[in-house]
């Protein structure tokens, strides 16, 4: 479900987002009026992100670490909000489960 709603959101990006000094980001409300706002930083707009997740007991072992992408949904809190390098496992920083999650895969054009 995680690569899921960062791939609906990655294409939400590619499709409406704005390119910005930092990365790509798009801003719309829910259909409640909430502010909802989804953003990428990085070099590129990849379309996906990678499969593997590292172990959350094993993100304190690299306080120096760095991605080069970050990918954050805010409906209008941060909800979501993962860190990643190509070729190096993904970090979840933030995971929320909510209502904003059929919101998103709605605004990709996903909803079931």
């Amino acid at each position: 479900m995680l690569a899921a709603l960062a791939e609906a959101a990655l294409a939400v990006l590619a499709r409406d987002g704005e390119r910005g000094e930092a990365g790509w980001r798009m801003r719309t409300e829910t259909r409640d009026g909430q502010p909802f706002e989804i953003r990428c930083d990085g070099p590129d707009l990849p379309s996906a992100v990678p499969a593997e997740t590292i172990l959350p007991s094993d993100i304190p072992k690299d306080p120096k670490w760095r991605g080069t992408h970050r990918l954050t949904v805010a409906p209008p809190l941060v909800a979501f909000d993962i860190c990643w390098t190509p070729g190096a496992p993904l970090r979840i920083m933030t995971f929320s489960r909510g209502d904003w999650e059929d919101a998103l895969l709605a605004l990709a054009g996903r909803a079931d």
